[in-house]
């Protein structure tokens, strides 16, 4: 159809006339076009920009799970004190990798320097400034300029009470003198049946003077630490003896036979070992005595007298003998570092254990005593072929093996099948092969941890198919197979999770309903029947805005709407019970909140599991709330000595060999598994907390920690 405009033209002047008056309406158009074309390519490429810097942070593994989640934080041990004390300045949720500056009321001079880890986390030590005066003082931490996980700079203060202006001299160090001691146990009564109780008097005499921490345990004969108890901070004077008491009921299931004490006195940090009596003392176990309803003879109706016939003697049914027990062997003593125990050691107590994110000290839990091994214990799976590896089970507060002998779980933490599926260019980082397990191996260990992702396991949520589904899985399979066949015990954990389809890419809270309850019935369905595999629910929750509170223990065990969380948490007792509804038996070790490092409540919220067959699953890193000996004891410590607890994560991220050989020899002490992070090439940078330089198993300067306490076990 012919335009207005070619009408005009074809009317002559009129046309002219009209020409001259459209063609400045028609320059103002295109003025107006050109704008609205460049208005909108400019919004565009706004918005694709946002999208493109959006997606890249949400897929960005440098932003950990502390980045913009909690406000930063900065902690002082201690909080008062004189000119001239250093000052342990712990802080959490600044931004990876970040230079951190101090100042002391504002000023920088004579303040050190640190560096986030990967974690955003740091510790650094400040001394007192001699010029500062006797009251409140300020410390500042900052953000030295901005990062890339930080538009702005991060800046927090903490206050500290100045006590004293005068400088205290440092005393003169006496030679220390080491202490000796020599123990002994009695027992009353000597002998009595399962069921009843026994009363031991512990008493401990001490050479030199100072302060210290007696242990005691009870061992079957089957060689299992069935009980123990401590005093700490007992003081003792030169040549003084003392006598603790504890009464115990002995289980009426329990192994017939001698049962032994055993006494060890350690420093109160459980960091040293100055005595070990492998036998104290003894008592005997016999059989619990049955209980028999008295037989009532029916009234009968009166005959006549007949010639008395003997009454014939009662046939006594045949006694029974015990069933047959192993002698019990004397149980190791753990070697501490860095001078080897002569004498045999025990299996001892508390243990506690993160890639966590510190947060306020929890609550010390209180010491709860000790109950009986429960009841039923599961039965462990048939004692394997020679050479074979023998299967787990609880008892009592021990993982032992199918020949009832208490198992300690040491080893590493193999990353990588937790994030390259789902990043799509692989399953394992770094190889998978015979000659890398047996590397692993090599460095004294018994167990690996394999930290899994939901997503690329159930091939949902868009996980790339060459490396989900059932290539995901016949892959885990094989790997699990090579680590039992070389002697190593695997741990599966759900590292990565994710919601609705929201894609598997880091750390949530807790579980989540929409997939995890399935994820588990599949890998306990796939492993079920093999026991040298332990089943680990979840790596590091952290419900309630990562607070150890009852409403983050609550969701912990129920799930269902949590604080801080916008989808419906799955907890662990429909995890145990979909575990368990499979058929399968393994062991389960639960994390505790708080990124694992906090188990104050575990005992009182620990889900229901019918086989008595679950474990306390504990992280402990130099950065987290929970980092020293008091803390360990008072948490830990609690719990271990009610069910096993297993360190399924420790380090360092400063190559502390002090905070390392302190934490092993602890949970040395208690007969507590460790498994060290992580297994991968990620840098020599103590910051990176990598045990490796290359997959043949060259140590960093951390790892060398670790593989030298572990040589010298």
């Amino acid at each position: 159809m012919p335009s207005a405009g070619s009408a005009f033209r074809r009317g002559g002047s009129g046309a002219g006339q009209a020409e001259a008056i459209i063609a400045p309406v028609r320059r103002r158009w295109r003025k107006v076009e050109a704008f609205a074309v460049t208005t909108a390519t400019i919004i565009c490429a706004l918005a694709i920009g946002f999208t493109v810097v959006t997606l890249y942070q949400l897929g960005d593994e440098s932003q950990s799970t502390a980045d913009a989640r909690q406000p930063a934080n900065a902690v002082l041990t201690p909080t008062s004190g004189s000119v001239g004390t250093s000052v342990l300045v712990r802080g959490t949720n600044f931004p990876r990798y970040a230079s951190i500056v101090f100042s002391w009321d504002g000023a920088t001079t004579g303040m050190p320097t640190a560096q986030t880890n990967r974690r955003g986390a740091f510790s650094a030590t400040v001394v007192v400034p001699s010029s500062a005066t006797v009251g409140q003082h300020l410390l500042t931490v900052a953000q030295a300029g901005t990062s890339a996980t930080a538009a702005t700079t991060v800046s927090v203060s903490a206050a500290f009470a100045v006590t004293s202006a005068i400088v205290v001299p440092t005393p003169t160090p006496i030679p220390p003198t080491t202490p000796s001691f020599t123990s002994s146990a009695s027992e009353s009564p000597l002998t009595l049946p399962a069921g009843s109780t026994v009363s031991t008097s512990v008493t401990t005499n001490s050479a030199t003077a100072g302060s210290f921490l007696v242990d005691a345990q009870l061992f079957s004969p089957l060689g299992v630490r069935t009980y123990e108890t401590w005093w700490a901070n007992e003081s003792f004077a030169a040549a003084q003896s003392k006598t603790f008491a504890f009464p115990w009921t002995v289980p009426g299931t329990s192994s017939t036979g001698t049962w032994t004490v055993k006494i060890g006195v350690f420093s109160n940090d459980w960091a040293t070992m100055y005595h070990w009596n492998n036998g104290a003392g003894t008592f005997a176990v016999t059989a619990a005595a049955p209980t028999v309803a008295p037989t009532v003879a029916p009234t009968a109706a009166p005959t006549p007298p007949s010639t008395p016939v003997p009454t014939p003697a009662p046939t006594l049914a045949p006694t029974l003998a015990p069933t047959p027990v192993p002698t019990p062997v004397a149980t190791p003593a753990p070697t501490l570092a860095p001078t080897p125990v002569p004498t045999p050691v025990p299996t001892p107590a508390p243990t506690v254990a993160p890639t966590p994110v510190p947060t306020p000290v929890p609550t010390p839990v209180p010491t709860v005593a000790p109950t009986p091994a429960p009841t039923p214990v599961p039965t462990p799976a048939p004692t394997p072929a020679p050479g074979a590896l023998s299967p787990l089970v609880v008892r009592g507060n021990a993982l032992v093996n199918s020949s009832g002998a208490a198992v300690q779980l040491l080893g590493v933490n193999r990353s990588g099948t937790e994030y390259a599926c789902i990043q799509g260019w692989g399953i394992f980082d770094g190889p998978n092969d015979a000659a890398s397990v047996r590397a692993i191996a090599a460095w004294r260990t018994n167990a690996v941890r394999v930290p899994l992702n939901e997503d690329c396991w159930l091939a949902i949520n868009g996980a790339p198919a060459a490396y989900s589904g059932t290539n995901y899985r016949q892959a885990i399979q094989s790997y699990v197979s090579l680590l039992n066949q070389n002697g190593l015990y695997a741990i599966l954990e759900l590292h990565w999770s994710a919601p609705g389809t929201q894609k598997a890419t880091g750390q949530q809270p807790m579980l989540d309903r929409d997939h995890s309850v399935t994820f588990w019935s599949q890998v306990a369905a796939t492993f079920k029947g093999n026991n040298a595999v332990l089943l680990e629910p979840y790596n590091e929750p952290y419900p309630d805005n990562n607070s150890d509170t009852t409403a983050a223990w609550q969701c912990w065990r129920d799930g269902g709407t949590c604080p801080g969380q916008n989808y419906q948490a799955a907890g662990m007792q429909e995890i145990v019970s979909a575990i368990r509804a499979t058929g399968a038996t393994n062991v389960i070790l639960l994390d505790g909140v708080q990124y694992s490092n906090a188990l104050s409540q575990w005992l009182t919220y620990a889900p229901s599991d019918p086989l008595n067959n679950l474990a306390a699953s504990w992280h402990v890193y130099n950065f987290n709330v929970c980092a020293a000996a008091t803390c360990w004891n008072n948490t830990a410590g609690a719990v271990a000595a009610r069910v096993p607890v297993v360190a399924t994560e420790v380090g360092t991220d400063n190559c502390s060999a002090t905070f390392m050989n302190s934490l092993m020899s602890w949970l040395d002490a208690h007969n507590s598994g460790y498994l060290a992070w992580t297994w991968d090439d990620w840098g020599t940078a103590c910051g990176n907390i990598a045990l490796i330089v290359d997959y043949t198993g060259t140590p960093t300067t951390y790892g060398q920690i670790i593989k030298t306490h572990l040589a010298a076990r």
